[in-house]
């Protein structure tokens, strides 16, 4: 009775303010129970909203919800060129599995941060709950009493908990730039294809397209490699692999004899080189 009290109240105070309460965690903590925080969905990714308290820093904020500052910066890009300020708000990239269930084994209230979503246009109960979050329907309703099975926009819902020790890196799949998941997904269709096609390496000097046409995309110019097929390439000084799209071959002329592959600049600094010209190992797939 008395936790959905609570809960009551703090659903009340989240509607009226329409946005987290204030500052979330201060000086010594990121994140504290009594704090409540915003979760959306941008570039199909589960973000909290995290507002910046006196004595708060990237690089502890980076730390606190397990991630690169480099992923951090990605999804804020305003704040590649100024510091954030008090009260300027960040969008934090979580897991799912980091969003701990409404009753979650060894459960305390001081252990937890409250997390809310706004209803969007057009979502449905099922929609949020199953397909988002992986929250039964059931257990969406019972802890969200004033809400029914017909959600309307800009309705809140209590999603779960937020640990206020913050998101170990090992519940993470990838660590680094958001793009090494990408690059997984690309091995994958890369191993898949292997099985009815020959794979071909090749050695030598890789070069940057040096363009912003490229984006942050994962893509590479080959002489051998079909256009549109996937190629891996390894910095056998790092032992980093990753994987890219080929899309088109290496103007004649264009670069140093010698050059194998074309990078764009995110693959090469996914690669951790450290000069224009680098040494690469490559792997391709020809029919």
């Amino acid at each position: 009775m008395y936790k959905h009290f609570l809960l009551a109240a703090m659903l009340v105070l989240y509607m009226e303010s329409g946005a987290p309460l204030a500052q979330t965690g201060n000086r010594d903590q990121y994140l504290t129970f009594q704090d409540s925080l915003e979760i959306l969905r941008e570039r199909d990714r589960l973000h909290l909203r995290h507002v910046m308290a006196p004595g708060q820093t990237l690089f502890g904020l980076s730390r606190f919800y397990g991630l690169e500052l480099e992923e951090l910066l990605y999804y804020n890009e305003a704040f590649k060129e100024r510091l954030p300020g008090v009260l300027d708000t960040l969008l934090i990239p979580v897991p799912r599995k980091a969003l701990l269930p409404y009753r979650y084994p060894d459960y305390a209230r001081w252990k937890g941060a409250p997390v809310f979503y706004k209803v969007r246009k057009g979502e449905t109960l099922y929609q949020i709950s199953r397909r988002m979050f992986g929250i039964p329907v059931d257990s969406v309703l019972h802890y969200n009493p004033h809400v029914t099975a017909s959600l309307q926009p800009d309705q809140v819902l209590f999603i779960g908990w937020m640990s206020t020790r913050g998101i170990p890196d090992s519940i993470r799949q990838f660590t680094g730039h958001p793009l090494w998941g990408k690059s997984h997904r690309l091995r994958t269709q890369y191993m898949k294809s292997r099985k009815t096609m020959t794979e071909s390496s090749q050695q030598g000097y890789g070069a940057c397209i040096h363009t912003e046409a490229t984006g942050d995309e994962l893509v590479v110019l080959h002489n051998e490699a079909e256009i549109n097929s996937i190629i891996a390439l390894k910095n056998p000084l790092n032992n980093r692999i990753l994987f890219a799209r080929v899309i088109g071959p290496i103007p004649p002329g264009t670069y140093p004899p010698g050059t194998i592959v074309v990078a764009s600049d995110t693959v090469a600094r996914m690669l951790a080189v450290k000069d224009q010209r680098f040494f690469v190992r490559t792997k391709y797939l020809l029919l």
